[in-house]
């Protein structure tokens, strides 16, 4: 399923146990991310065979981070990478796994959507 910028907007401002998790790979996400996402990248996603295998290899630590639990059939999962080829994939291939709940947004440039190249900017922009 794909929500469009201004309904992860939404999300941003009003779920607070929604998980945002970028895709891209381990330098893009630390040359600047959306403020509260998590990174696996869709690689470590795509080769995971069974959905207890993606909380083994990240999503568990990025709903620990917020407080959380992972329950894959309760928390919403927001998928995004910068042009939305990459977090398409990878939440085509949750759906596939069992999550009813996931979905990807559409790529980052021109979405509006702040990114912080710093967890000091991270916090500023939605504070």
């Amino acid at each position: 399923m794909e929500l469009d910028h201004a309904e992860l907007q939404e999300m941003l401002a009003n779920d607070p146990y929604m998980l945002l998790v970028d895709v891209r790979d381990e330098e893009e996400f630390d040359a600047g991310h959306i403020p509260g996402a998590g990174n696996m990248s869709v690689d470590d996603i795509v080769d995971c065979l069974f959905d207890e295998a993606l909380g083994e290899r990240g999503l568990d630590a990025i709903a620990n981070g917020k407080g959380m639990e992972l329950s894959d059939d309760a928390s919403v999962i927001v998928l995004y990478s910068n042009a939305g080829e990459r977090s398409a994939r990878a939440c085509e291939h949750m759906e596939s796994l069992g999550y009813v709940n996931v979905y990807n947004t559409p790529g980052l440039p021109g979405s509006g959507i702040n990114v912080a190249a710093s967890q000091q900017q991270a916090q500023q922009v939605f504070s």
